[in-house]
């Protein structure tokens, strides 16, 4: 996951900033150039007019775009990490989609869900490109050796934590469930391990499984979910003892864990849709076919923890989106590009071409997305996801959970950890601001 960007580099006002000039400009880093490109040519061929395009190395890419969307110089389509949305809708950057785009006869297709990925107070404020979901990775062989039934469908944590002691007792494998955890892991820690977790932990009622309580303002220093979720880690990593801790001190953690999976010395691992993708090479080099793949690990939905109200299949996505600066000297023509960028014949060629998640339920439903039974499979988690609580602020809350998860990952109890990650919010953010759930 990307370094978080601070907030004062994205609140930060620049003296004198004036808003980006009226001819159509867009800045995007550079994965996703086969997106961008043919909607550049096909917007100057309608229009007779010359887009003006920044193309930028995607390491680093967060950062400029919310220096240059607070210093009043960003283009007039911006692409940015969805986890961005709030932090910049809030502070008056980005331009409200729902009224924008409100005459375009394809905004109703994305997903409603993503949307709200994408979204800031009920509104959206920029278009999906991609997105992600997570869930639990199993290795087939593991599974094979220890006797355990596949396909594998855990319905409580207690199944999770059961099968990865049976497969300790029966293989001795160091790695029988990696639940990312701790400050090394990063975001990862917070989104596939903890946020996962804390999704189906709860009663679904209200906002009891959430790290912030919307209707009240405020951050949730603990309640029964955020409890229940510390308490799992201790399970693993201390009552238990299912996984050596080091994993996740590791120098390359990808890297690490897909080490693991090859030598048969990973059970189960949280993570993400990418992954199929990713054995046993992020770069795409020397990997399996698909085929192969599908041998190799199978994959469930994150189960509940078993308690009455809890929601099985709840989800958590991020992925990168797009839109409009609020500073810009021609927002019709800035519509227009992002329209045409967005057009099913440019954007359904290239979700599939790419192997990317559909936002979009025609583009879902299109025959030659179908025909990647995985792809369809995994989307279908979109139907019940949701954002983090990207409030101003929320990246503080990150790390404060990363290193609550990384206290318990060295031994430190779960009453302790709480603690502190109350003590530390309150620190941050003030007491008016930091709430308790009986």
């Amino acid at each position: 996951m990307k370094a978080p960007i601070q907030g004062a580099a994205i609140c930060a006002l620049f003296a004198g900033a004036t808003p980006a000039l009226a001819d159509v400009s867009i800045m995007y880093p550079d994965w996703i150039t086969a997106l961008v490109e043919p909607a550049i040519e096909a917007y100057e061929a309608e229009t007779g007019e010359t887009v003006t395009s920044t193309r930028l190395p995607t390491d680093g890419y967060d950062r400029r775009i919310a220096v240059d969307l607070a210093a009043g110089t960003a283009a007039d389509v911006v692409v940015l990490d969805s986890f961005m949305v709030a932090q910049l809708a809030d502070a008056g950057y980005l331009a409200s989609l729902d009224e924008q785009l409100a005459d375009w006869d394809q905004y109703q297709q994305f997903m409603p869900a993503l949307l709200d990925v994408t979204s800031f107070d009920g509104t959206a404020y920029a278009l999906p490109v991609d997105t992600d979901v997570r869930m639990l990775w199993y290795n087939r062989s593991v599974f094979e050796e220890a006797g355990i039934e596949m396909p594998w469908t855990p319905e409580t944590w207690d199944d999770v934590l059961e099968t990865a002691t049976t497969i300790k007792d029966e293989t001795g494998i160091d790695y029988a469930f990696v639940l990312p955890a701790g400050t090394k892991q990063g975001e990862a820690a917070t989104m596939q391990g903890f946020y996962m977790a804390l999704l189906g932990a709860d009663t679904a009622e209200g906002e009891r499984n959430r790290l912030r309580n919307w209707e009240e303002g405020k951050w949730i220093a603990d309640s029964p979910a955020i409890r229940q979720v510390a308490e799992l880690y201790d399970e693993v990593y201390n009552q238990r003892e299912l996984t050596e801790p080091s994993i996740n001190y590791a120098t390359d953690l990808g890297n690490a864990t897909r080490e693991a999976l090859a030598s048969n010395e990973l059970g189960i691992f949280a993570s993400g849709s990418w992954e199929r993708s990713c054995l046993f090479n992020c770069n795409g080099v020397d990997i399996p076919s698909p085929e192969e793949r599908a041998e190799i690990v199978g994959w469930t939905p994150w189960p509940s923890s078993g308690a009455e109200g809890a929601e099985q299949g709840a989800n958590v996505s991020g992925g990168w989106a797009m839109g409009l600066n609020a500073g810009s000297g021609d927002m019709e023509a800035a519509k227009q590009l992002l329209t045409t960028i967005f057009d099913y014949d440019n954007f359904q060629p290239w979700v599939v071409d790419n192997g990317r998640m559909a936002v979009r339920e025609d583009i879902a439903a299109s025959e030659d997305f179908a025909a990647n039974d995985y792809l369809a499979a995994v989307t279908e988690l979109s139907a019940n996801t949701t954002g983090r609580d990207t409030y101003p602020g929320y990246q503080v809350v990150s790390s404060l959970i990363q290193d609550m998860t990384g206290a318990i990952l060295d031994g430190v109890p779960v009453d302790e950890a709480l603690e502190e990650y109350r003590e530390a919010l309150v620190d941050e953010f003030g007491e008016d601001s930091v709430m308790t759930l009986d």
